[in-house]
């Protein structure tokens, strides 16, 4: 009997290519989209927010309130710690002073230039990034407001103290920076007479950490820092990335119902043309569960069919986003096979159930008779 089981399942392979091909395509349509939804979720989207975090850092570390208007630069040990280390892109530190400069009130920043690269990449130069300690990098508004130029020394005054600089780049970035004058960290502390001491410090969390369990942990780290979400970044980032999940997954889940639905009226179909057969096979002594089998089998051959070719055509349809949006491929998940095969199996087994349930429960003599 089992012999002549096989041979019923092969044949139904053979002589039903059609309604066979089109659950497989179905099921190939669900799984290629939750193989690329995976894909997505683990390749393009660390890829996205990266291309977010671009557009400058998402926190801000001031001093905390009751705690004096500095934060101490020895602390920045802190950011270095190893349960922060890997959630933080970079940190910059900043230590901002009104000064007079030909006689008007301008805004000095003191930074660490290289830190201010890593974690502005969007700031751009006129000139060259500041390499020397007496050299300073003015903003747009600044440079066009003074009449200064690149090479131009420049004199900032605070208070009872005076230092010169030479202007070594003009910055642009279509914000307040370029309404200020930045210079190394270590000369506004001499100028300002604020050794070791800071305004603030722009940090870059990680794209692949969340960010409010990045949040939690510097609070922790340095309790004197109050750690501020920069809206404008953090919040266009978990927006966007949390409305593709969405749109991916609704868009994934209603193909899945249909690749079901396409399965379940293919076996149905069989069932009610193939009846008779099936009960002269119970009449013969077949069992339920061998001919429940063949119903089964033939759906997780449509599962197994179909979670390949999904797989394949997922990988393909993520590499095609990744080249469109990002212009460079995209490395496919390990998990793309294994999530294909699962979605495939899953979907064809579980349509097929109520139709291999009811041809168990099928009465030979019943249908023979033609009732």
């Amino acid at each position: 009997m089992r012999e002549m089981t096989w041979q019923i399942l092969l044949a139904s392979l053979r002589y039903r290519k059609g309604p066979i091909a089109g659950s497989v395509c179905a099921v190939a349509l669900g799984a290629t989209l939750v193989v690329a939804a995976v894909n997505l979720r683990l390749g393009i989207m660390g890829r996205l927010a990266g291309e977010l975090r671009n557009y400058g850092a998402n926190l801000l570390l001031v001093p905390q309130s009751g705690t004096g208007p500095f934060l101490n630069e020895t602390q920045l040990h802190n950011l270095e710690d190893s349960r922060v280390k890997d959630r933080l892109r970079g940190y910059v530190p900043f230590l901002y002073s009104v000064v007079k400069i030909r006689g008007r009130d301008i805004v000095l920043g003191g930074t660490l230039f290289t830190a201010a690269k890593a974690v502005h990449p969007w700031w751009q130069v006129e000139g060259r990034w500041p390499r020397e300690k007496g050299e300073a990098l003015v903003g747009l508004n600044v440079a066009a407001k003074l009449g200064l130029r690149l090479g131009d020394p420049l004199s900032a005054v605070y208070k009872s103290s005076r230092l010169t600089f030479s202007v070594a780049g003009v910055l642009r970035t279509g914000g307040s920076e370029e309404h200020q004058v930045f210079v190394s960290l270590e000369s506004a502390q001499q100028l300002t007479g604020h050794p070791g001491l800071l305004t603030s410090v722009y940090v870059s969390s990680s794209a692949t950490t969340r960010l409010d369990e990045t949040v939690a942990a510097l609070r922790k780290l340095w309790p004197e820092a109050g750690v501020r979400t920069l809206l404008q970044v953090a919040e266009a980032e978990e927006k966007l990335l949390t409305r593709l999940e969405i749109f991916l997954g609704l868009v994934a889940l209603f193909v899945l119902l249909a690749s079901g639905l396409s399965v379940f009226s293919t076996m149905t179909k069989e069932a009610l043309e193939r009846k008779v057969e099936l009960a002269l096979m119970r009449a013969l002594g077949a069992g339920a569960r061998e001919v429940a089998w063949i119903f089964a089998c033939e759906a997780a051959g449509i599962g197994v069919f179909g979670g390949i070719l999904g797989s394949a055509l997922g990988v393909l349809f993520t590499e095609m986003i990744g080249l469109s949006v990002f212009g460079s491929l995209v490395y496919p998940s390990l998990m793309s096979l294994p999530t294909g095969l699962g979605i495939g199996l899953g979907v064809s087994l579980f349509s097929s159930l109520w139709v291999a349930k009811r041809i168990a429960r099928l009465a030979p003599a019943v249908v023979l008779r033609g009732e």
